[in-house]
């Protein structure tokens, strides 16, 4: 099971929710490789991201700088969808089980093999906002994306007393050398 190494058990998710979450994916990874992204980004939760990028600062900061953060990240993944998506010809979507406040659904993106010829597995993290799941966070060899940038750029830079667009920049020069 995918969490047993942290200790941390799945539950499982009712049918309907799993129909649902399904669903969502399967919208985004539709109108994303159609090439509408405004359409695609209605299945992304940025509030969520930004807590996420912005964690252990969130519950701190005011909320024309939350709205400003959330504006940041939905800008960010707009403007990456297409190079996110360059070499990926789809996702395939496989179990699904809980954990914590996220639902986890192992996927494995199957990349164009012109350039390399393996495929990688990965986990989409969704949370459910009202009556819709969303896409909030991607794991990694099990790491949360958004976690780490958080942890490896975020908090260093506040912490050492640097300003939230520093902390940005640094988040969107990630995205640039990708």
């Amino acid at each position: 099971m995918l969490w047993q190494e942290t200790g941390i058990m799945a539950a499982p998710v009712s049918p309907a929710d799993q129909k649902e979450i399904l669903r969502t994916l399967a919208l985004a990874q539709y109108w994303i490789k159609k090439g509408d992204y405004n359409r695609a980004i209605a299945y992304v939760d940025f509030e969520g991201m930004a807590e996420i990028v912005m964690a252990g600062y969130w519950d701190k900061m005011s909320q024309k700088e939350k709205n400003d953060i959330i504006t940041f990240m939905k800008n960010l993944i707009r403007e990456k969808f297409p190079i996110i998506t360059q070499r990926l010809k789809w996702l395939q979507f496989g179990a699904i089980s809980e954990n914590g406040n996220q639902v986890i659904c192992e996927t494995l993106a199957v990349f164009d093999h012109t350039t390399e010829k393996k495929d990688q597995k990965i986990q989409i993290g969704l949370v459910k906002r009202g009556n819709e799941w969303k896409g909030v966070e991607v794991y990694i060899l099990k790491e949360g994306f958004l976690a780490g940038l958080n942890e490896d750029k975020v908090r260093p830079i506040l912490k050492r007393g640097g300003t939230i667009q520093e902390a940005l920049d640094a988040v969107r020069l990630v995205f640039q050398e990708r």
